[in-house]
């Protein structure tokens, strides 16, 4: 969009919008009924492959933060669509200013207004394609964060909005680079005290754990000792056994098949180093119970040294 459409959006904004009143609890109570302003929101939900080139992206680049951080929604909508296009054909004009844009885009994310809203999911969806692992540093930045945000509205928000942040969380899973991702990020998320948020969690390791074994499959040069799926092995198994006792179906359905990752790519190492896997976890300090160990197939060993006989054995019967 060039200084047109941006003067179009404030143009439309001059009718006032009815402020937030709150109820006997405090709690904020958003206005109802009709739009204040006749916008057709559809206008900013342009499909990435849509995106047209910029005829003068410094310009746009220089106008871009003041309309982020207007308080006009639409003026924050066509802003967003203008980093987008930024993020598509002009990477390298915005790449020096990610660390002032993120954190506009981070609090339009989690927007109580659906269209902003949206609208900053598809725009953080064009961000993690244009820029890949440059943004791990931004992941975990601000309050909320980037990470916690997509989450939370892959878990908890309406249903078109769940399907965009759920949408944007596989681009995130599919260009950042996945061990990374699996052991900094996903791997401390497994705790989170929100059931949804939990089976969103797992779904997100089962997602990028199948694409590490797959990637582990298709590329000879792999080194499969690096990957996230061996050396988070334990951690891994420990996520596993917290998702298959959950209170979600998705979350135990998704622990099943995590389960069956694993057990595959421990016996396919197992097999490539000669049974010879130094990353089991635990320790033996009984001697019975190394003797019967000693009877069972490594898996078996592996997953009991790590979670315990009890706890093991039930993982066991599972994959």
């Amino acid at each position: 969009r060039g200084p047109e459409a941006r003067e179009r959006f404030v143009f439309r904004a001059h009718r006032p919008v009815p402020e937030p009143r709150e109820s006997a609890m405090g709690a904020p109570i958003l206005p109802t009924g009709i739009e204040p302003e006749d916008v057709d929101a559809s206008q900013f939900y342009v499909e990435a492959n849509s995106l047209r080139a910029l005829d003068d992206p410094v310009v746009e680049q220089a106008a871009l933060l003041a309309q982020l951080a207007s308080e006009v929604w639409t003026v924050n909508c066509g802003g967003l669509l203008v980093a987008r296009q930024l993020a598509t054909h002009h990477p390298e004009v915005l790449r020096p200013h990610l660390p002032s844009v993120i954190p506009a885009l981070r609090k339009h994310m989690d927007a109580l207004r659906s269209s902003l809203c949206k609208t900053a999911l598809l725009c953080a969806s064009d961000f993690f394609v244009a820029f890949g692992d440059e943004l791990f540093k931004h992941l975990e930045d601000g309050t909320p964060s980037v990470l916690h945000v997509l989450l939370h509205k892959a878990a908890l928000a309406k249903p078109f909005l769940m399907d965009e942040a759920s949408r944007t969380l596989g681009v995130m899973i599919a260009k950042l680079d996945v061990d990374t991702l699996v052991e900094h990020f996903l791997l401390k998320r497994v705790g989170s005290k929100n059931d949804k948020v939990r089976a969103t969690v797992a779904e997100c390791l089962r997602v990028a754990t199948d694409r590490r074994a797959i990637r582990t499959v298709m590329d000879e040069n792999d080194d499969s000792s690096l990957s996230c799926i061996h050396t988070c092995r334990a951690e891994l198994l420990k996520a596993a056994a917290v998702f298959v006792n959950d209170r979600q179906p998705g979350a135990r359905e998704n622990a099943r098949v995590l389960l069956q990752t694993l057990k595959r790519s421990f016996r396919e190492f197992e097999n490539d180093h000669d049974g010879d896997d130094e990353n089991t976890g635990g320790n033996l300090n009984d001697t019975a119970t190394a003797t019967t160990l000693a009877e069972k197939d490594p898996w078996t060993k592996h997953v009991e040294k790590t979670l315990g006989k009890s706890d093991g054995g039930k993982i066991c019967k599972l994959c």
